[in-house]
């Protein structure tokens, strides 16, 4: 964040929550700094014994491969990655060209994680490989120092920079994929590239230094991909010698140690990042050896996901976030970790009524035990099923979900390929995620979709006599035939749909407090026809690497949304992840064929008024006074009445 939003957000808080909060930040960093300088010295791996042998949770998978797999395994394994808008890019680090690169990268740590480096990456024997960077932006070209302890790293302050890249890649995302076009063709050359880039990565990267441990959602992430990509593999037949295995099973070990004393818990403001932390402890405690540590960790990890999935996913089961991106990231999350535990076998199950919770010292507490199997309520599961079909509810007929709030283009794990950015359809029909989630719960799927159900909401008959009038009318009105209502009043999102039109408003209250991921997009349309998009959100496109860009995204002038001039509903210099509850959204009326809406973030309510009619759908905006009916005929001529200079994005970094 640019000292200017520092501070306009500073100027925004009362002196004492300003005081507060600059002690708890300057207190942090002294901290971490703190941490950083004792620990130059140490060895920050852990003993590569003790922890093997690994769990095997899954049996081979029978896939078949139309080349897409083969594809993008090889691009990976020749260390091409296109991530976050960056176009394809082979990612090498500055030392790899050295004929001994192995000591310029181990000799670039502190002297206590020199030696163990050294180790890890001797063991690397094939023939010209080329080391990855693992600290770049490849960007922006900026790169962050493996010499900084991971808690101290800075970032968000410099124009142009965005340290999403390099933990979009160091949350090794691509280990599963090399995993899966080895299961539909098994090829040696893609297991030893899997063992290499692991060791690559540790030796590179020793725990707690370096930007690949400075957010512990990252770590979480990246463990449970490693411990997926070893199942996938193993499962097909691939072996690995003992010596990778032991330094796998420390590495796992390294994560889940991190993640649990790093939570990113906070007991009013926590979202997705905690989600993830429990979600990766999770895969990490059941890939290891039972032992006190482990066990603490999984039933710590079930007791969070029961109650996170209750409190993030709301009773329509939207998500909390005012986000259907970060929906899907968090389902995918859930969906993984509750199936996970639910396939427990009778000796990881035992642990539940066995546990001995006063070692665990750490916040959030852990109860006491003994705890019933299954771990989770059917509350629990319920609302799971409900996510579900939020999913469903909001995918348009052509197969993208609309976007509402932000899109980082976040995911858990990423295996079913070359789907759309927008396609969140791999949650309950996507064949590999499919199996791999059926698999893993024990031979069927957690949950199945359930679609919350919704009444009719009478009112809105004070809507004001002065307004403005759009008429669309579409080429073929029978595309409006049919129509079914849905309702999604917790997450703020109402509409029709049939197999052929998409109608959604946006209308509902910022329920994490903060609108960290939300946009001034209340009231907001969004229409598809015959899979043609008449009016659609623009997405997100960048955070903090590019501020100017972040606004305009989030500003109400890139949505079909009432407007009143260059006003904001909400003020958007308060800081790139906040927005404030100033509109105050609120549904008057909404049935089979309308809908009535208003919001106070202009002072004075807004009011709109969407109406299906036989043959046209009719917006009505409240206006000072009444002007001439505008029809619509085609997406074009709305286009050029709504004006904007925000071009597509349906993806982070990516523009259409």
């Amino acid at each position: 964040m640019s000292i200017l939003h520092r501070l306009r957000t500073i100027r925004s808080m009362p002196l004492g929550v300003v005081a507060s909060k600059a002690a708890q930040v300057l207190g942090r960093q002294l901290k971490n700094r703190m941490v950083g300088a004792l620990m130059r010295n140490h060895c920050t791996y852990p003993p590569s014994f003790g922890m093997v042998p690994l769990s095997r949770r899954l049996p081979p998978l029978p896939l078949k491969d139309d080349g897409t797999l083969r594809r993008r395994a090889l691009a990976a394994a020749s260390h091409t990655f296109d991530l976050l808008g960056s176009g394809p890019v082979r990612v090498m680090h500055p030392q790899a060209k050295h004929p001994q690169w192995r000591d310029a990268v181990s000799g670039a740590h502190h002297r206590g994680n020199r030696k163990r480096a050294a180790r890890l990456l001797a063991m690397i024997d094939t023939p010209g490989y080329v080391p990855i960077d693992w600290q770049l932006d490849f960007r922006s070209g900026h790169r962050w120092s493996e010499r900084v302890w991971g808690g101290a790293i800075a970032y968000g302050h410099k124009p142009g920079v965005d340290v999403k890249v390099p933990w979009e890649l160091g949350r090794l995302q691509h280990l599963p994929q090399l995993a899966l076009a080895y299961a539909a063709a098994p090829d040696a050359r893609l297991a030893t590239e899997f063992r290499d880039q692991v060791l690559d990565f540790l030796g590179a990267n020793p725990p707690g230094w370096g930007v690949q441990w400075a957010c512990a959602m990252d770590v979480a992430i990246r463990g449970a991909n490693l411990v997926l990509a070893w199942q996938l593999f193993t499962a097909q037949g691939a072996s690995f010698s003992l010596e990778f295995e032991e330094e796998l099973a420390a590495a796992l070990a390294a994560h889940g140690r991190h993640v649990a004393r790093n939570l990113e818990w906070s007991p009013d403001h926590r979202g997705n990042h905690y989600l993830a932390d429990i979600a990766g402890l999770a895969f990490v405690a059941c890939a290891l050896p039972r032992g006190e540590e482990t066990d603490l960790w999984l039933v710590f990890a079930a007791q969070q996901l029961d109650a996170e999935i209750r409190r993030q996913f709301l009773e329509d089961g939207g998500n909390f976030e005012a986000s259907t991106a970060y929906h899907r990231l968090s389902l995918e999350m859930a969906l993984f970790a509750v199936a996970l535990i639910l396939g427990l076998d009778d000796d990881r199950k035992a642990v539940f009524a066995q546990y001995d919770s006063s070692p665990w010292g750490l916040t959030p507490g852990l109860r006491p035990g003994p705890m019933e199997w299954p771990p989770f309520t059917s509350q629990t599961l319920e609302r799971l099923a409900l996510a579900l079909g939020f999913a469903q509810s909001v995918t348009k007929p052509a197969g993208d979900i609309v976007q509402v709030g932000d899109n980082d283009s976040g995911r858990f794990f990423v295996l079913d390929a070359d789907r759309s950015p927008l396609d969140v359809s791999h949650l309950w029909a996507g064949p590999i995620a499919g199996q791999v989630l059926a698999t893993l719960s024990g031979g069927a799927m957690p949950v199945a979709p359930v679609h919350a159900r919704h009444g009719s909401i009478e009112g809105g008959g004070d809507f004001p006599t002065t307004f403005r009038r759009l008429r669309l009318v579409p080429a073929d009105p029978a595309a409006l035939q049919g129509l079914q209502g849905f309702a999604l009043p917790h997450f703020g999102l109402y509409g029709w749909r049939n197999d052929r039109c998409f109608i959604s408003v946006r209308c509902g209250r910022l329920m994490d407090g903060r609108g960290a991921h939300a946009h001034n997009d209340q009231l907001a349309v969004e229409i598809q026809i015959d899979g043609v998009d008449w009016v659609r959100d623009p997405g997100t496109f960048a955070y903090t690497g590019d501020l100017a860009a972040r606004n305009a995204y989030r500003s109400v002038q890139a949505h079909f949304a009432p407007r009143q001039g260059l006003a904001e509903p909400a003020a958007l210099n308060l800081g790139p992840f906040r927005l404030d509850d100033t509109a105050q959204a609120e549904v008057l009326a909404f049935d089979a064929q309308r809908f009535i809406g208003r919001h106070h973030g202009f002072g004075m309510p807004v009011w709109r008024r969407l109406t299906i009619q036989a043959a046209a759908i009719v917006i009505d905006d409240s206006q000072p006074q009444t002007g001439p009916e505008i029809q619509i005929d085609t997406p074009a001529d709305l286009a050029g009445l709504l004006g904007g200079d925000v071009t597509f994005s349906p993806a982070y970094g990516v523009k259409e």
